[in-house]
Parts: structure tokens; C-alpha cells; sequence
């Protein structure tokens, strides 16, 4: 593959996720000017940086657009994804300037394709939810997207309590807490208990999905999808505030995330690191027709953050230019993203069932 080659704004570069796509960055495209922007430089990165305000974009929509002429990818992983995503994309889209996030907020992905669709350029491309979900979920969708008789996807992602916390990663947590979802229920209300191969049950809460249909090219597959940590006491704490959440405004569960950060490092020692990510696709009747586990045992939040990079990797390297609003899917397709995730040493069991019809 040829090596991709240019400057990549990243911003949210000291969080949690963004150091971890710096560093594969760093890793895999060594031929990539990599430079920070916030409005301090963040500790521990030896990397150039740029002092801008996300928060003031508005008002310095000029400056922003001066510091990005010379940025051929910008990076957004500077979470949580309460804003308003337009101006950003739209100065990316004024500038010829690549644009990627790691946002799962249905939202503030919606407001991102609608400025996409609106505001194109030619030389421009725009990716949202370049993490685990939804884009790593809907590119492993299609993995069995032929299976016969598949009516539907369920997703859980069970999540390791030893992983670190940010202040970000934590208000993106809170945010959807008991808010209506499309099906009509409210986020985390109940718990579901899923059983897995290795022989533990585990629970989750239903959270929401940005997309309720994922398209497979022929036919669009229904998805619902599943969250919890691998203690189940964490998972109930959550479904109880889950009756508090909807009462609280972004400032407000953000400052909630502070207070409760020091509590979530000092419970970390008593954590698991172990990470899963299970899709299962069900025929009409709600049988199993087939099962795809991924297994981090541990540095489970380099998963998380390899799409970014996948996808930064991909434009900056393309012969040809591509622009638009893309999806994780036009960049690479299933295998390939296995083969990177075996690469990195997680465990990933690919099961049909022997049902009829398969």
C-alpha cells in the first residue's frame, strides 16, 4: 500500500482515544506531519501545535480557516460530541481540508451529513463516527451481509472497568442515559443478560445506535445494540441514573463527569481490562444465523481508536481524491479490518449457525 503522505490536524490529541490514534498514526504512517490544536498544548506529546478554541469557532471562524489552508486531514477527538458540528465542517469544506470524528452522538452526526450533503467540495471528504460505533460496526455488518434469511443485527459492546477514564469519554457515557431511542424505549432502563463463549453471562443496556438501519447494499439490516461494562454493580448504577440523566443540561453532566472522574480512577485497580465486541445476526423468528466476537484482553481502546486511523490513512494515501460524505465501508471492506485487528493480537471468532438455511 502506498504510504499516505501530508499534515494532520488532531484535535482532542491528549484525550483518551486521541493519543491512542496519534500513536498509531504515528506507527503505521510515519510519513505524516502530525500536529496538535487545543487550547493548551497537551502533556507528553512531542508534536507541533496550533492554539484554537473549538468552543470559539464561531467567532474566530477566520483564524480557524488560516490554520487549516495548510491541513490536508483534520482529526476531531475532542469529545464529548455535544456542539454543533456545522461551522467546523464547513471551514474544513471552505479549505479543501479532509474531515473525520470519533462522535457516536446520532445528532451531532445527523447535523455533520447534513452540512456534507449541503456545503460538498470537491476535494473534500467527510467521515463521522470513525470509532467503534457506528463506523467499525456497520464495516463488520458486512461481513455476513449474504447470509441468508438475516432479518436483523444485535450489538453488544461490553466494555473493561480498568480502562482510563476522560472527563470526555465519561460525559459521552451519561449523556443518553434514559433519553428516549427510536424503538420508543428509554436508554439503559433495563438490563439484558447475554451469555457468552468463554462461559460468562454478562450484562447490558440498550443504548443508542446513530443509525436504526445499517445499509448492505442490497437490502438495509435493522440494528439494535447493546452496552454495559464487565461489572455487572457498574451497569445497575447506570440504569439507576439513568432516571436522573434526562433532568441534567450538557454544562451540567459535564461538570457531573469531573466530580465523578477521581471516583472512576481510584476504582480502576479493582477493574477488569478485558474488552468485548459481539455482533449477532438473527433470521425473522429472532434465531441466531450467525456470531462475530472480538476478545481485547488488553489495551482494548486501541480498537476504538483504529478506524480514524484506518480511515486517515486511506485518504491521505488515495491516488485518486475522494470527496463526500463516505462511510468507514468505502475505504476498506471487512477482511481487511480483521486481518489489522488479529495483527494486534485480539482474539476474533467468526460462528454460523448450523440452522436451516445456512
Amino acid at each position: 500500500m502506498i504510504q499516505p503522505e501530508g499534515r494532520v490536524l488532531v484535535l482532542g490529541a491528549g484525550g483518551i482515544l486521541g493519543r491512542r490514534i496519534v500513536e498509531l498514526l504515528r506507527d503505521t504512517s510515519p510519513r505524516l506531519e502530525l500536529i496538535t490544536a487545543s487550547r493548551r498544548p497537551p502533556a507528553g506529546l512531542a508534536l507541533p501545535h496550533r492554539t484554537l478554541d473549538l468552543n470559539e469557532i464561531r467567532r474566530q471562524s477566520s483564524t480557524w480557516a488560516r490554520q487549516l489552508e495548510d491541513i490536508d486531514l483534520l482529526i476531531h477527538a475532542a469529545g464529548p460530541f455535544q456542539h454543533d458540528p456545522r461551522p467546523l465542517v464547513q471551514t474544513c469544506l471552505q479549505t479543501a481540508t479532509h474531515y473525520l470524528d470519533i462522535a457516536e452522538d446520532p445528532v451531532f452526526l445527523a447535523r455533520l451529513a447534513n452540512t456534507a450533503r449541503s456545503h460538498p467540495h470537491p476535494r473534500s471528504a467527510v467521515l463521522g463516527g470513525c470509532s467503534t460505533i457506528p463506523a467499525l460496526v456497520a464495516l463488520l455488518a458486512r461481513t455476513y451481509a449474504a447470509v441468508p434469511g438475516g432479518a436483523s443485527l444485535r450489538v453488544y459492546l461490553n466494555l473493561g472497568s480498568r480502562n482510563p477514564a476522560g472527563t470526555g469519554l465519561l460525559a459521552g457515557l451519561l449523556a443518553p442515559l434514559g433519553r428516549p431511542m427510536p424503538a420508543g424505549e428509554r436508554c439503559f432502563r433495563r438490563l439484558v443478560w447475554r451469555h457468552h463463549e468463554d462461559g460468562i453471562t454478562r450484562s447490558y443496556g440498550p443504548y443508542p445506535f446513530p443509525e436504526s438501519h445499517l445499509s448492505l447494499g442490497e437490502h438495509d439490516l435493522p440494528v439494535q445494540f447493546f452496552a454495559g461494562f464487565d461489572r455487572p454493580f457498574l451497569n445497575v448504577l447506570l440504569r439507576a441514573f439513568s432516571h436522573l440523566a434526562p433532568r441534567l443540561s450538557p454544562r451540567q453532566l459535564i461538570a457531573l463527569a469531573k466530580t465523578l472522574l477521581p471516583l472512576a480512577k481510584a476504582w480502576r485497580p479493582l477493574g477488569g481490562e478485558e474488552g468485548h465486541l459481539l455482533l449477532e445476526w438473527l433470521d425473522p423468528r429472532q434465531q441466531p444465523l450467525a456470531e462475530l466476537e472480538i476478545t481485547a484482553r488488553h489495551d482494548g481502546l486501541m480498537l476504538p481508536a483504529a478506524p480514524a486511523a484506518w480511515a486517515a490513512a486511506r485518504l491521505l494515501a488515495a491516488q485518486t481524491p475522494q470527496a463526500g460524505l463516505l462511510r468507514l465501508e468505502d475505504l476498506m471492506n471487512p477482511k481487511e479490518a480483521i486481518q489489522w485487528i488479529r495483527a494486534r493480537g485480539y482474539d476474533v471468532q467468526l460462528r454460523k449457525s448450523t440452522g436451516p438455511g445456512v
